[in-house]
């Protein structure tokens, strides 16, 4: 386990620690409780996605290994889409003779 986990984990003891006692002592029923678990993963996750949290936050890759990675990609130009085929011209019935009367 890396150091950045750990730190992670360490955190959210903190907010799971804090939440939970605060609820425990107000005397609210142990669902809440509960759900103050997931509460407390609230701070922990908006630090991890913040990149510019120093202690955890989602860094990206330099500028440099970015450049190197897209000089390798090839363009691929996406084919054109045909015209839909125009519809095909009805010739007009032609009338047939009437029969002869008798």
């Amino acid at each position: 386990m890396n150091a950045q986990i750990k730190a992670l984990l360490a955190s959210y003891g903190r907010s799971v620690l804090g939440a939970g006692l605060a609820l425990y002592l107000a005397g609210v029923p142990l669902e809440d409780l509960l759900y103050s678990l997931l509460a407390a993963l609230v701070p922990v996750a908006l630090r991890y996605v913040n990149p510019k949290d120093p202690a955890f936050g989602r860094t990206l890759p330099p500028v440099e290994e970015i450049a190197e990675a897209l000089k390798d990609v090839k363009v691929v130009k996406a084919p054109t889409k045909k015209a839909p085929a125009k519809a095909a011209e009805t010739k007009p019935a032609t009338k047939k003779a009437p029969a002869p009367k008798k």
